[in-house]
């Protein structure tokens, strides 16, 4: 069996669990900000990758937390690698484990959305850059048809569904989140949307700046029309400046160091992944950041407590009625 990159893990101080951050990616979105997108890492096997994790998590918990998340880069791109890491973990006790990907290759073939959740998927998380063709291709580089389809075959199994997009004004703004919101609700209304905030601080280009409260609190009003569990999110500001803070957090790497990494740790990871791709100096990079504004994280902050309330029993109740 192949190997993927694996670029380190990252253990929870909050509660027991466990992020697989494996590199790679398919898409070439103008403004991510995840150096895994790039490869590297160090490759290993499925059973390389569990036996580290496991390594990882006695040497911290004492024992195996009960949730784990797969993330990158991409997770999809090798089909039986993935299947095998999710068959191990399930075989291993995990009880939630969550998949975090484009969908890009889930929806490109009939099975992969089913075979995941067999093999022991619980949850998954589906970015829709837009759902617009142009829009899209203009952004990742790839059409957003096999996305929308993934989108539609995970509903399918009744897995537990979050599909995310981002906030970029000019790009994917509210018009388009509403067509966003629109196609959703015709796959299933119980669906969970959540709204992001582009952040250009990191971004691999600056391609938009970030949205203004009142432009993501129009987009929230316009999703809502069409799916009663669209929340506004700070996802994208969920590492750089603000909590949870970082002292809750242990990265793992391959080669089973552990760190406790500082908001400053990752903002030199960053700009070294940027001045590498680009090939710029980093004394270039650092002066033209656009770094977060701490009042523009309060703002947002209230308005995600104003317009996004935890779901309720009745919705999940709805949405588990309706599969049986």
């Amino acid at each position: 069996m192949a190997k993927r990159g694996l670029q380190y893990f990252t253990l929870s101080e909050i509660e027991p669990r466990i992020w697989f951050m494996l590199t790679g990616c398919n898409f070439r979105c103008k403004g991510c900000f995840r150096p895994a997108r790039d490869g590297g890492g160090t490759l290993l096997s499925v059973e390389e990758t569990l036996e580290r994790a496991e390594q990882a998590c006695l040497k911290h918990y004492g024992q195996l937390p009960s949730k784990a998340m797969i993330t990158g880069g991409e997770p999809t791109l090798d089909r039986d690698y993935l299947l095998g890491l999710v068959r191990g973990l399930n075989a291993k006790g995990f009880k939630e484990i969550i998949l975090m990907s484009n969908g890009y290759e889930i929806g490109r073939y009939d099975n992969y959305a089913s075979e995941l959740v067999d093999a022991g998927v619980t949850e998954a998380h589906i970015d829709v850059k837009a759902f617009s063709e142009d829009i899209h291709i203009e952004y990742t580089g790839k059409s957003n048809k096999p996305v929308l389809d993934a989108v539609r075959r995970l509903d399918e199994t009744g897995i537990e569904l979050l599909i995310q997009t981002v906030y970029m004004p000019n790009i994917v703004a509210d018009k388009e989140i509403e067509r966003i919101a629109r196609f959703l609700s015709s796959v299933d209304n119980a669906i969970k949307y959540r709204i992001n905030p582009f952040t250009p601080t990191f971004a691999f280009e600056a391609v938009t700046r970030r949205p203004t409260i009142e432009e993501m609190e129009l987009a929230y009003k316009l999703a809502y029309r069409y799916l009663p569990n669209a929340i506004i999110s700070r996802s994208c500001y969920r590492e750089y400046p603000t909590p949870p803070a970082q002292e809750t957090w242990i990265t793992v790497y391959p080669d089973l160091t552990y760190k406790r990494r500082s908001i400053k740790d990752q903002e030199e990871d960053r700009i070294a992944w940027l001045s590498r791709a680009k090939a710029i100096p980093k004394e270039e990079l650092i002066p033209a950041l656009n770094r977060a504004d701490v009042g523009y994280i309060q703002e947002l902050t209230e308005a995600i407590t104003k317009y996004s309330p935890a779901l309720s029993a009745s919705n999940r109740n709805q949405r588990q009625t309706k599969r049986r």
